[in-house]
């Protein structure tokens, strides 16, 4: 039947037909699928779900207690599990991970857990390495802004509402990181590492004729940075807060200890961050599961999830260039739930747009759309259209109630399809989900529960999670290694002016002597 009449067009629903041609059919009696995605669509046909198994991104819309995790994520990752393809899913209540452990063990999966609940059962993750890796091969620019965005990410919740005091906090957190990578050694790249090259840096020296009431040099300047070329990228990070007055200088340093103190002052934390378990361009070579662990009670260690996203996805895109047809042989799928609780993610609309033709397929699962809104800006509609597939499952926010109202169109000239009332009253018994597909007309879906799916391999079993052996023996001494070396050497750091040994002690002998 013709659903425009007189050339305007009317909304109506989806017939079953049109769904199962658009999706791809999976049998759950299979062990292997040739074919994976999230569930979009359930028949009534006994084991078979339906899968939109292309490299088209979700959003999916529930709030708390709405069966995301049993109807969503859940079945997800073990569809994953069984076309083994990698993932990399956020856990807040580590169900995911103690659901799915039998079954990835079964097929043969690397498995990575990033437990930031309880850091002795984790794997060991240093946010510096992949950073450092960059640095030290050459590829310095892309070392600089993954450092760049750490920065930004780690530090927040500073004193004051003005930027100055956060800025001038990340700019002293990138300047401390560079100089870890040039100086030190690479067992000494960590943030144990960091939190005594701070206490070093700016302790303050004993004040010299030269000196004004309201400024003393800090350690960094005289022993370490006066002998650097002026021209090197380092000097634009650091010198802001070096050659501030005393009072803005102590400002500036106590704005980065508050933001980093939670990191600082745990030592099974820091410990935990000091080794690498997980080396992650190989997630997009060979099927590997990464668990990340986040207590959903204490938003300030969802800053790491945010670099670990950031810089796995940089990671697995340099590994895609590298192959002949420049995508991952291995699908990676990112589940994030809560992802709209975590800090922003820097590029992340430039990352959903370019993923697609790299093999990597995004879901994101947000509360609410009005919290998307107020951590991207006018980023979230750049987010949320690259998103084809949306899956709605209970939320009283109206604004995003009536936006689907909109979408969903009328069945007549007066008549919505559906209304505000109708999505308001979705069973959550039968896992009824309003689904936008692409360019299919809407419907609402019954999803089956996990228990539904698989059976639970479980047996009553104790899980079992890693032991984190991770411990930072070598830390960087700035004092020694400042004592250690004389002008000339610190001279030609950070690609500074090259110059034979000569030439600089005629061009300045004030600094023949060793800084130290």
């Amino acid at each position: 039947m013709d659903y425009r009449t007189n050339n305007t067009p009317y909304s109506r629903w989806a017939s079953e037909d049109e769904i199962k041609s658009s999706l791809q059919k999976i049998e759950l009696k299979n062990n292997d699928f040739n074919f994976s995605g999230i569930p979009l669509f359930t028949a009534q046909e006994p084991g078979t779900v339906f899968v939109d198994h292309t490299d088209t991104h979700t959003t999916i819309v529930g709030s708390t207690g709405s069966k995301k995790t049993r109807l969503i994520g859940m079945p997800s990752l073990r569809i994953y599990a069984r076309a083994g393809e990698s993932f990399i899913a956020t856990d807040p209540k580590a169900e995911l991970y103690e659901r799915t452990l039998p079954l990835l063990k079964e097929h043969g999966y690397k498995i990575f857990v990033l437990n930031l609940r309880d850091p002795q059962k984790s794997n060991g993750w240093n946010p510096l390495y992949i950073p450092y890796r960059f640095y030290k091969t050459g590829n310095r620019d892309r070392a600089i802004e993954l450092v760049t965005d750490m920065a930004n990410c780690m530090i927040q919740d500073s004193m004051s509402n003005d930027p100055y005091w956060h800025n001038s906090a990340a700019s002293m957190f990138s300047g401390l990181i560079i100089t870890l990578f040039e100086c030190a050694a690479e067992n000494e790249i960590h943030l144990k590492s960091l939190r005594t090259l701070r206490s070093q840096a700016f302790k303050n020296l004993p004040e010299s004729d030269n000196n004004t009431r309201d400024y003393t040099p800090p350690f960094i300047k005289e022993r370490f940075l006066d002998y650097l070329d002026k021209s090197v990228f380092l000097f634009s990070l650091l010198n802001g807060t070096i050659e501030a007055p005393d009072t803005t200088r102590s400002c500036i340093i106590s704005t980065f200890d508050q933001a980093m103190r939670p990191f600082f002052c745990q030592d099974n934390l820091v410990n935990m961050l000091s080794g690498n378990d997980l080396e992650m361009s190989s997630i997009g070579r060979k099927k590997t599961a990464v668990f990340l662990i986040i207590p959903d009670e204490n938003t300030l260690y969802h800053r790491l999830v945010s670099v670990f996203v950031k810089q796995c996805y940089t990671a697995l895109i340099l590994e895609a260039q590298k192959q002949p047809l420049k995508k991952l042989p291995v699908r990676v799928n990112f589940l994030l739930d809560e992802f709209s609780s975590l800090p922003q993610i820097s590029d992340f609309p430039a990352m959903i747009t370019a993923s697609r033709s790299r093999n990597i397929r995004f879901n994101l699962i947000i509360q609410s759309l009005n919290q998307l809104r107020i951590r991207y800006g006018i980023d979230a509609e750049t987010i949320r259209g690259n998103c084809e597939n949306w899956v709605f499952l209970h939320s009283r926010e109206i604004s995003l109630l009536e936006e689907l109202v909109q979408l969903s169109g009328n069945k007549s000239c007066e008549e919505p399809l559906i209304s505000v009332s109708m999505l308001q009253t979705l069973s959550k018994d039968k896992g009824e989900a309003l689904v936008f597909h692409k360019r299919l007309h809407p419907y609402i879906a019954n999803l089956m529960d996990i228990d539904c799916y698989f059976p639970d391999k479980r047996n009553g079993s104790k899980i079992k999670y890693p032991n984190n052996k991770q411990y930072t023996a070598e830390i960087f001494d700035l004092e020694k290694f400042c004592r250690s070396k004389d002008g000339y050497f610190l001279s030609q750091l950070f690609d500074g002016r090259k110059m034979t040994q000569e030439e600089y002690y005629s061009f300045d002998n004030d600094m023949i002597e060793s800084p130290g």
